[in-house]
C-alpha cells in the first residue's frame, strides 16, 4: 500500500510538471497599484491558459522602454501615437485610462493655474488644447509628483488610476478628468515582431463584453475601496471618538424619510445619513419617532442634544447656529391649493398679500415665505399633515411644499386629490437640502466628514429611488377630462411630457392578464351611475373551477383570454373583467340587437395555444336595460348579476324548463 502511494504521488507531480512546461510565462510590464492592468491580464492568464508575471517599473516613460526592448512582452493602457507605433505594436483600443487631478485642496482644472503632468505622456498636450492658460511643469514618477504638491510649486498633478491608491492615502483628492479631457482610449501593446498572435488573442478576450463589465466593475469597486479607506483613516485621525454613539434624528417628511413598521427608515436622507455612517465606520444611532414634529427636532439640535438633523435646508439665517455639510439633493418648491381656487391669478408668491398660507413652525419654509411676505401672519402648524388638513377645509388657502414631496402625497393619499400645484406661480425657489450637524468642534468636523463621504455615495441613484418624475397630478386631471365623454379612455396623448405617467394610470385601470378595464376603471367611469339608455351585461364563464381542476391553470388563463377576445368581438361598448371569471359589458344598444349579440356570445369554441386542448366554453349572462332615470352602478349590476344567477342555474340544469328557451335571462324594469 505504502508503494502505490509513493507511486501515485510520483505521477501526480510528474503530471504538474508537464501542466507547468505546458504554459507559456509573459511578463507584463506595469507600475505598483495599477488596478487595470491587473485586471485584464489575471482574466486572459485565466482564460488563455498562460502564466503572467507582472514586473514592476518606477514610471511610464520606463515601462515603454522594457516592452522595446523585450525586457517585458506587454504593457497596457498606452495610447496610440505615431512615434510609439515605429516600435511597439498596438492592440486596437481596450479600454479608457482613468485620469485623475490629484490636489490637496479638492482643485479642478478650472480653478488651478499651475499643474504638474507625467513626462512622456499625452497629457500635457490635452492640457494645453483644451487648458491653454494652464502652466505645466513635467514631473518623473510618483515620489517627484509628491514633492511638487508638498512644496506647492503646482495646485495638482494629473496621473493615471495606478497613482490613486498611494495619493489618496496621502491625504490627497482625487477629481476624475475623463469627463473634462478628450482622452484617448488606450491599448495593449508589445514590441514590434514579437508576440503578434498571443497580442490579437488577448485582444479578442479583452474586448469581449463580459470582460468590459468586469474591468469597468473591479475599477469602480476599487476606487470606492481607497476612498473609504482613505476616509477612514481621517476619521481616526479627526480625533473623534469611535465608540461613542452619534445621535441622529431624522424628520419623517415627505420623500426624505419614511418609519416603516418593521423598524427600517428609508427615503433620500435616510438613505444618504445611513450610507455615510457606514463609510466613515461611525456609530450612528437614530433617536427619532415618526410622530415628532420637526420642531422639537431642530429644538434638540440647537440646544446639542443631538449630533446630526436631517434632512435641513441651508439657509444664511441658520448658519451661526448649526454647521452643514455639503448640499446633495435641490428640489424645487411651489405653491399649493385647492383644485380651481383663483386660477390664473397670480403669477408671483410676493402677490399672495390676501390670502391664507399656512406653515410648519420655525421650518425653513415659514423663513422663506415671511422674507417673500412681509409683515404678513402666517398659519403655524406642526407638521405638513395638519396644513394639508387645514388646505382641504379651507382653513388655509396656499402652502409651500417642494414639488416631489406634493406628488409623492398625492400618490399616496387619495384624499389629496383636490389639490393643484399653482403653475400660474410655479416653482418660485430651490432649496439646497443638506445635513444638519450641532454648532461644536465635533460637529464641524462631522460636517467635513459627511462632505468627503456625499462624493462617495451615489446619490443621484437614491434621489432618483425616491423622488418620482412622473406628474400624477397632471394624469388624474386628464383622466377626469376623459370620463365626462364617451371617448375610450386614453385616447388622446396630452403631451409628450405625460406619456409615462399616462401608461403608468394605464396600468393601474388594466386587467393584465386579458388587457381589458378591470373593476377600478369600472368604478371610476360609472361613479356619478349609468344612463337610461345604456345596458349592462354581466357574464362569467361556467364550471370554470371545472376547467381549473381539469387542464391546469394556465389552460383556465387561457380560457378567460380567449373570453375577452370573444366577447370583444361582438361587443361596441365596454368590456371590463371585474375578477376571477366575471366580466361586465355596458354599451347603448336596441334590444333587437342586443338579443342578436348575446345569442352569438353565449358560447364559443375554445383551443389552447398549443392545440393540444380543445372543448365548447358557455357563458352565463344577465342583462340590465331599459332604465327610466340614471341608477348606481351597484344597483345596476345587483340587477344584472341576479338575472345571470338564475341563467347560471338553467345552464346546469339541462332539464329546467327555463333552459328550454334561451341561454340567457333578461331583467328588465
Amino acid at each position: 500500500m505504502v508503494s502505490f502511494w509513493r507511486l501515485f504521488g510520483f505521477a501526480l507531480l510528474l503530471l504538474l510538471s508537464f501542466t507547468a512546461r505546458g504554459q507559456t510565462t509573459y511578463k507584463v510590464a506595469m507600475e505598483e497599484d495599477d488596478v487595470v492592468t491587473r485586471t485584464l491580464f489575471d482574466a486572459v492568464a485565466a482564460n488563455l491558459n498562460i502564466t503572467i508575471s507582472y514586473v514592476y517599473y518606477p514610471s511610464f516613460n520606463a515601462i515603454l522602454n522594457a516592452v522595446k526592448t523585450g525586457e517585458s512582452d506587454f504593457a497596457a493602457n498606452v495610447t496610440f501615437t505615431d512615434q510609439r507605433a515605429e516600435t511597439l505594436s498596438f492592440s486596437s483600443p481596450t479600454n479608457i485610462e482613468y485620469t485623475y487631478l490629484y490636489s490637496s485642496s479638492n482643485a479642478t482644472l478650472d480653478s488651478v493655474e499651475v499643474i504638474g503632468v507625467p513626462t512622456g505622456t499625452i497629457y500635457g498636450e490635452l492640457v494645453r488644447a483644451h487648458y491653454p492658460n494652464i502652466r505645466q511643469i513635467e514631473y518623473q514618477g510618483h515620489q517627484h509628483a509628491r514633492e511638487l504638491l508638498e512644496s506647492k510649486e503646482v495646485e495638482g498633478v494629473i496621473d493615471a488610476i495606478n497613482q490613486l491608491k498611494p495619493m489618496l492615502l496621502a491625504g490627497f483628492d482625487a477629481q476624475l478628468l475623463n469627463h473634462q479631457l478628450s482622452i484617448k482610449p488606450v491599448s495593449i501593446v508589445t514590441a514590434k515582431g514579437n508576440n503578434a498572435q498571443m497580442l490579437k488573442r488577448i485582444e479578442f478576450h479583452v474586448r469581449s463584453a463580459p470582460m468590459q463589465k468586469r474591468l469597468r466593475e473591479s475599477v469602480k469597486s476599487y476606487q470606492f475601496e481607497l476612498r473609504q479607506q482613505a476616509l477612514r483613516q481621517s476619521v481616526l485621525e479627526s480625533g473623534i471618538d469611535l465608540t461613542k454613539s452619534i445621535k441622529v434624528k431624522l424628520d419623517g417628511v415627505g420623500q426624505y424619510s419614511t418609519y416603516h413598521h418593521d423598524g427600517t427608515i428609508t427615503g433620500i436622507s435616510a438613505d444618504v445619513v445611513q450610507q455615510a455612517c457606514t463609510i466613515l465606520l461611525l456609530k450612528c444611532d437614530i433617536v427619532s419617532h415618526a410622530e415628532e414634529t420637526w420642531e422639537s427636532m431642530y429644538q434638540d439640535l440647537l440646544e446639542k442634544k443631538i449630533d446630526i438633523l436631517a434632512p435641513l435646508v441651508v439657509s444664511e439665517q441658520r448658519k451661526p447656529l448649526v454647521e452643514y455639510s455639503d448640499a446633495y439633493y435641490f428640489p424645487e418648491v411651489v405653491m399649493v391649493k385647492r383644485a380651481g381656487y383663483k386660477p390664473n391669478v397670480y403669477s408671483n408668491v410676493s402677490e399672495l398679500i390676501v390670502e391664507d398660507i399656512g406653515v410648519v413652525k420655525e421650518d425653513f419654509f415659514a423663513t422663506l415665505l415671511s422674507q417673500q411676505l412681509p409683515n404678513k401672519p402666517l398659519h403655524t402648524y406642526s407638521n405638513v399633515d395638519e396644513i394639508f388638513t387645514a388646505l382641504l377645509k379651507g382653513d388655509v388657502d396656499y402652502m409651500a411644499i417642494s414639488r416631489a414631496n406634493f406628488n409623492k402625497n398625492l400618490r399616496e393619499s387619495e384624499a389629496l386629490i383636490s389639490l393643484e400645484e399653482d403653475t400660474g406661480i410655479g416653482g418660485f425657489y430651490r432649496s439646497d437640502i443638506a445635513i444638519g450637524f450641532a454648532k461644536n468642534e465635533t460637529g464641524k468636523t462631522l460636517a467635513g466628514l459627511f462632505s468627503l463621504a456625499l462624493k462617495m455615495i451615489d446619490t443621484r441613484q437614491i434621489i432618483e429611488k425616491y423622488d418620482y418624475r412622473p406628474n400624477w397630478k397632471a394624469t388624474l386631471q386628464a383622466e377626469k377630462k376623459f370620463s365626462s365623454s364617451t371617448q375610450i379612455l386614453f385616447g388622446l396623448m396630452v403631451s409628450l411630457l405625460m406619456i409615462i405617467a399616462s401608461y403608468l394610470h394605464s396600468q393601474s385601470n388594466t386587467d393584465p392578464l386579458t388587457r381589458l378595464k378591470n373593476r377600478r376603471a369600472l368604478h371610476q367611469k360609472y361613479r356619478k351611475g349609468v344612463y337610461p339608455t345604456e345596458s349592462l351585461v354581466y357574464l362569467d364563464v361556467n364550471r370554470f373551477k371545472r376547467i381549473n381542476d381539469t387542464y391546469g391553470h394556465d389552460i383556465g388563463d387561457q380560457v378567460l383570454v380567449s373570453v375577452a377576445r370573444h366577447v370583444e368581438r361582438l361587443w361596441d361598448g365596454r368590456c371590463y373583467r371585474i375578477g376571477g371569471d366575471e366580466f361586465i359589458l355596458v354599451g347603448k344598444v336596441t334590444e333587437s340587437t342586443l338579443s342578436r349579440i348575446i345569442s352569438k356570445m353565449k358560447s364559443l369554441d375554445f383551443a389552447s395555444l398549443d392545440q393540444q386542448v380543445a372543448f365548447k366554453v358557455t357563458l352565463a349572462l344577465g342583462v340590465s336595460s331599459s332604465r327610466n332615470e340614471i341608477m348606481p352602478l351597484q344597483k345596476v349590476m345587483g340587477e344584472a348579476d341576479r338575472a345571470m344567477y338564475l341563467n347560471k342555474k338553467a345552464t346546469e340544469n339541462p332539464d329546467s324548463e327555463d333552459n328550454q328557451h334561451d341561454n340567457v335571462v333578461h331583467y328588465l324594469n
